[in-house]
């Protein structure tokens, strides 16, 4: 009975510390779990909250603070190469430091006498990385927005305020010089804002009214440069004609005055066969004039 009591005690025990072998297992593995599920967590959260970039060799990267006690004129810094920011604090702004060439719609420009003509230009600059903090701070916006604001209202102004000094002529035929004009003015602006304007193509239209008008100008001059040179070879082949016909007449005039009874006789004479006519009607004899 007491070796039967050992027994069950024994195997009581056993049964109790595999129990607890278990529910330790068990513990480990939620506990494991849990810093799995925590570090995945940590993990997601860090990539939402931040954001590893790299700025290219022809960028220039602004790094803007969107909020804290460093927000205000001075709340951007300029990075290249490797950077990571705060998704939610800060904001990555990327402007080229390399040329960018913009074609821009055509527009209406008007000269002093308020005749419209329409250009299209063509613009080159780009941005050095020592006003790229400035360009941002002034204006907040990316290079196309840049582009169809700012920039456009200068080139359009610098086109309007030039094509004003202009008379309609003058600027019809002095288009290359009105267009140095303009890349001067403009590069001048563009400058004190923060751009360095580079180069500038375009094209100086009248417009179609004006281009109709021309166009019919150059006709009429056409027509009557035609009409003179049809004048001129007129007059020079009746000046021809008279020339030939006064040539022809000089040379009958002397040859007729070169004709004498003597030069009559001598080229009879010298087609003469010897013969002498059978009869001569009582004419005297040819050649026989004897002195």
């Amino acid at each position: 009975m007491f070796i039967l009591v050992n027994s069950t005690t024994q195997q009581l025990k056993n049964l109790i510390t595999q129990q607890l072998k278990v529910m330790s297992t068990k513990n480990a593995t939620v506990k494991i779990g849990a810093a799995g599920v925590l570090l995945i967590t940590v993990f997601v959260c860090f990539i939402a909250m931040f954001a590893i970039e790299r700025i290219d060799s022809g960028q220039t990267g602004i790094i803007v603070n969107l909020a804290g006690s460093e927000r205000g004129v001075d709340d951007a810094k300029v990075e290249t190469g490797w950077v990571m920011y705060n998704r939610f604090a800060k904001q990555l702004f990327e402007y080229p430091a390399f040329a960018q060439i913009v074609d821009y719609e055509p527009f209406d420009i008007q000269d002093k006498k308020g005749t419209i003509f329409k250009t299209d230009p063509t613009i080159e600059y780009y941005i050095e990385r020592e006003n790229a903090k400035i360009v941002f701070l002034r204006y907040r916006k990316t290079t196309v927005e840049l582009e169809q604001s700012v920039i456009l209202t200068e080139v359009k102004n610098a086109y309007k305020d030039v094509a004003g000094l202009y008379e309609t002529d003058s600027l019809i035929n002095n288009r290359p010089a009105f267009e140095k004009e303009v890349e001067e003015l403009l590069k001048e602006r563009l400058s004190k804002r923060g751009f360095t304007f580079t180069n500038i193509q375009s094209s100086v239209k009248p417009n179609d009214v004006l281009q109709a008008a021309i166009d019919a100008k150059n006709t009429a001059v056409q027509n009557a440069l035609k009409v003179e040179n049809e004048k001129k070879a007129a007059i020079a082949e009746a000046e021809k004609v008279v020339a030939a016909a006064k040539g022809k007449a000089d040379a009958n005039r002397i040859l007729q005055q070169s004709i004498t009874p003597e030069l009559i006789q001598l080229k009879a004479v010298e087609k003469w066969d010897g013969k002498l006519p059978l009869s001569t009607s009582g004419n005297p004899l040819p050649f026989m004039k004897l002195q």
